[in-house]
């Protein structure tokens, strides 16, 4: 296994997908306020961020390892883990008012209103 490569104190590339992450969450935003503020981000002297589809959050989970519940773990290499949900740029087919987010306290994938507060991590690459 690749050890991770942090390439800023702010940034983290993947060994496995390349993809590069932000560290930091700046916080709860609807999803059009997150996804102005990927499309808006300068960070790591960078600023082709945005906010990552649902497969390419789904990418930070092991899917081979779960917890008591039977439910997905973050990758051990990952190095940013919360329990808290993350927005991400796929909009739910069936309702586009809502799209999709990543609660990484199961790995449960919901869909929820795009006016609902979640957490942003934004992604380049």
């Amino acid at each position: 296994m690749e050890s991770p490569l942090i390439l800023t104190p702010r940034t983290w590339q993947d060994p496995k997908t390349r993809l590069e992450w932000q560290m930091e969450s700046p916080g709860e935003m609807n999803w059009f306020q997150a996804m102005d503020y990927a499309a808006s981000l300068s960070l790591a002297g960078k600023t082709d961020w945005r906010l990552p589809s649902l497969a390419e959050l789904e990418t930070l989970l092991d899917r081979t390892r779960s917890r008591a519940d039977g439910r997905a773990v973050t990758r051990e290499e990952v190095p940013f883990s919360d329990a808290l949900p993350y927005w991400s740029s796929t909009t739910f087919e069936k309702d586009t008012k809502n799209a999709w987010i990543l609660r990484f306290d199961g790995a449960y994938l919901l869909s929820y209103y795009k006016t609902n507060r979640y957490h942003v991590r934004c992604v380049r690459g």
